[in-house]
């Protein structure tokens, strides 16, 4: 009589525990860094009541003039314009768990939470990309293709320059491609040009480059942003707020979180940006 063989597949396969992680494994995020890149000067004049703050801004004046010992001068006057930052915009998500599932599942209430938190800083970041609007001539094209070269960087600099833009906190934040195109550039790599660690072994460029703090996130797709964070407002009135609702009352058995944040953007200066694409 030929041998007999439990497997595991078969004859054992209803004993055998499965094991379910309580650790999640991490979601593939991205990178936000216009959320933090751009000017919130007026934030904390708006944090308590108001939906408007009026920013007020002075033109230059005229030339002064050079005028004899005995000579009359005339008085100059400038008119104030007013922009307006508008708090309208709430950006929200929601989801339901139902009882039954909180009971029987492994806690994932603050992967959750992290997930939507990050899904309402996406949506952030996307509207303030939309509203960047750069002046016609500060709208310009890549020399070859969509690869970002040492020519490109140093034509939108010499744009800022040329209308005076603040060379304090400048900014460069280009797409996943472009930033790799960095690394063809030898002076961005080359330890001569370098005061400290090594890109090529680090994979990143943490120093400045041309007097630009340097980012990158895919949500730019191949459009390459040269700015001084004045050039664009936002004011946070509520940051993101967590609120938690049992459901009992609508005779479901479940839990709802809805999270939001209000806040408002204004792009207030379209001559202290640049974008290449």
């Amino acid at each position: 009589m030929a041998d007999k063989v439990m497997t595991g597949a078969v004859e054992l396969n209803g004993i055998i525990p499965e094991v379910w992680s309580a650790k999640f494994f991490p979601t593939l995020l991205e990178k936000f860094p216009f959320n933090g890149s751009v000017a919130r000067d007026y934030e904390s004049e708006i944090s308590s009541l108001g939906d408007i703050v009026n920013i007020n801004e002075f033109p230059q004046f005229d030339d002064a003039v050079e005028i004899l010992e005995n000579e009359k001068a005339d008085a100059d006057s400038v008119t104030a314009q007013t922009t307006q930052l508008v708090i309208n915009k709430q950006v929200v998500k929601d989801y339901i768990i139902t009882k039954k599932a909180m009971i029987q599942s492994i806690d994932a209430s603050n992967n959750l939470r992290d997930l939507a938190a990050h899904s309402i800083m996406k949506k952030m970041q996307q509207i303030i990309i939309a509203d960047i609007i750069p002046q016609a001539a500060n709208i310009i094209n890549y020399d070859s293709g969509t690869t970002l070269a040492l020519a490109d960087i140093l034509e939108a600099k010499e744009l800022l320059d040329a209308e005076d833009v603040e060379e304090m906190g400048r900014k460069m934040i280009v797409g996943s491609a472009q930033s790799n195109d960095l690394f063809n550039v030898t002076g961005f790599i080359s330890r001569d040009f370098i005061p400290a660690g090594s890109p090529l072994t680090q994979g990143a460029i943490t120093t400045p480059i041309l007097g630009f703090e340097f980012d990158w996130t895919t949500e730019v797709g191949n459009v390459s942003h040269f700015f001084n964070p004045m050039f664009l407002q936002m004011a946070v009135q509520q940051n993101p707020d967590v609120n938690i609702y049992d459901l009992g009352s609508d005779g479901k058995r479940a839990q709802r979180v809805n999270m939001d944040v209000l806040f408002g953007v204004k792009q207030v200066s379209d001559k202290r940006v640049v974008t290449i694409s």
